[in-house]
């Protein structure tokens, strides 16, 4: 059947994305072809062989007959939704209808586009309108959010199809895979697409330095990580950086860097470092090493963690929730980038401003010593973990009442598309909550494995929690206050018990879940005494 045939999408369901969607292994089989977007979070997947990284605002379109497979449920929850759809073939009166060979436009095995704000907005609202509709209404609106996505994934097609390939970033693609190789500036611009003399001419107007020194910064910051994150020989660091030999490695070093290898690996805290993550941030200066800059989003940041790096001259660089704004990095001039990132191809764009350290771990205790083995700050580290030891016990005398009746505690976030709870076996203030007090999670939630799971009101009703910490998530362009609204006037709210004996605490996304770092710790654990003691109490 030619492809240029007209042809009709028709809906045929939508779906919550669940846990099974984040836990690393499961498998999904598409029997129609799919469109998935992704409303928060992230995770890594495998479509059809070829490794997909998911996050905040994607679209992402399937063909029917596709498998993805879960590699890395990532560090945060996920949200969104699956559609699903059939396609039909458009023929002149008369003729039966047949079903359409429908292939995504990329010509891929997937197609992944970028929902713009106000498509978005769009979705929150369909999907929150969703449960009101009924019968042909509700039909309609479904095939009006289908072909919504698709016009989303047609659009983006178009638009990019007027923009020609940069054979510039195409070369510099080929540095970035091929570093570790002989590179010449001939092969560079054959890769380019144009002469050699005009490569490096509008290499360097655009980038400010011939290709060939552009690729030998590349390297060295290629070896810059290597020395901060492994104990590999200056040889063997030389050669996996693609440079000739170790004396030639150790000259170029330190024309580019002021400073020998073996120099660079004790001078750490003394560079200009930019860092991704508040928490991170607010670690570092507890360890005694000040960051000179800190990407934060505004909505989000903790007071504490505010007035931390106020007083420590941490300079604040504002992006979008789920932002990463390159040419600001980029402009702060960083020596060294620390704090994990949304995915390989942000990575890939990071290492050419400068090293970047990540891979961090999500809970409090591993990243201090994480940053403290990499800064030289192990005395410093072992101190601060004392000191938090010390708090969760404090609270945990405290909570002895609570803990020994084994009164369940929930935590409810209420969100701008629906309702989540945490997931008793995760981390951050899930293992704070759960594992380290010792405070019981109720038993219809045992089965939630991610950090914030899907939660029906029924469900809610099911957990029937003692105690209900409630989370209005703050999110930059969705507010959750419609479905708040909804809940406290929802039936199911008030057969709760926390609700019926007073026992609802509202507590807030940018300390609770955002700023959860050494600071923040003892802030939330004197919360859950102060609500939890004082309650039970009465």
């Amino acid at each position: 059947m030619p492809q240029n045939m007209e042809w009709i999408a028709q809906w045929r369901s939508t779906k919550a994305l669940n846990n099974t969607w984040i836990s690393t292994g499961e498998r999904h089989y598409f029997a129609s072809h799919s469109l998935i977007f992704i409303l928060d979070g992230k995770a890594t997947w495998s479509i059809n062989g070829q490794r997909v990284h998911a996050s905040f605002g994607e679209l992402i379109a399937l063909e029917e007959k596709s498998v993805l497979e879960v590699i890395d449920g990532g560090d945060m929850d996920l949200a969104g939704w699956h559609v699903q759809f059939d396609t039909y073939a458009v023929f002149e009166e008369g003729r039966e209808v047949e079903k359409y060979d429908w292939h995504v436009p990329s010509g891929e095995a997937y197609k992944k586009v970028q929902l713009p704000g106000g498509s978005l907005a769009s979705i929150i609202q369909h999907m929150s309108e969703a449960n009101t509709g009924e019968g042909r209404a509700l039909w309609i609106g479904n095939q009006h959010l289908l072909y919504e996505l698709l016009n989303n994934l047609y659009q983006q097609k178009r638009d990019n199809e007027l923009r020609p390939e940069d054979g510039i970033l195409r070369s510099i693609d080929y540095m970035r895979e091929h570093y570790d190789q002989v590179i010449t500036r001939g092969q560079l611009a054959q890769i380019a697409g144009i002469t050699p003399w005009h490569y490096s001419r509008k290499f360097n107007e655009q980038y400010g330095k011939p290709p060939l020194d552009y690729l030998a910064h590349y390297r060295i910051y290629r070896a810059q990580e290597e020395l901060l994150l492994t104990s590999a020989t200056s040889q063997d660091i030389a050669k996996k950086s693609g440079f000739e030999d170790a004396h030639y490695f150790s000259r170029r070093f330190k024309q580019l860097t002021g400073e020998s290898p073996k120099q660079y690996r004790q001078h750490l805290k003394h560079r200009r470092i930019v860092v991704l993550s508040p928490i991170c941030a607010e670690m570092m200066i507890h360890l005694g090493v000040i960051p000179y800059a800190v990407m934060v989003t505004e909505i989000l940041l903790s007071p504490h963690q505010r007035e931390q790096f106020i007083v420590h001259g941490v300079r604040l660089l504002e992006v979008t929730q789920y932002g990463m704004d390159l040419e600001l990095v980029r402009q702060v001039q960083p020596e060294i980038i620390v704090g994990n990132s949304m995915t390989e191809e942000i990575k890939r764009k990071l290492r050419t401003i400068a090293p970047l350290l990540t891979g961090l771990h999500q809970n409090i205790e591993p990243l201090l010593y994480q940053l403290a083995a990499w800064f030289h700050k192990e005395e410093a580290a072992q101190g601060i973990q004392l000191q938090l030891k010390q708090q969760v016990s404090v609270a945990q005398q405290k909570l002895q009442p609570i803990i020994q009746s084994a009164s369940t505690v929930m935590l409810l976030r209420v969100e701008a598309f629906g309702y989540r709870y945490l997931g008793g076996h995760s981390y951050g203030i899930s293992q704070l909550i759960y594992d380290q007090l010792g405070l019981a999670i109720p038993q219809a939630l045992e089965q939630g494995t991610a950090w914030f799971n899907p939660c029906s009101l029924d469900l809610l009703v099911q957990a029937n929690p003692d105690y209900l910490f409630v989370e209005k998530r703050m999110m930059q362009h969705f507010s959750a206050d419609e479905n708040m609204r909804k809940l406290v006037q929802s039936s199911q709210w008030n057969e709760l018990k926390a609700v019926k004996n007073k026992r609802v605490f509202y507590i807030d996304t940018h300390l609770w879940v955002d700023g959860h770092g050494i600071t923040g710790q003892n802030l939330i654990l004197n919360q859950m005494i102060s609500n939890l003691v004082d309650t039970a109490s009465e």
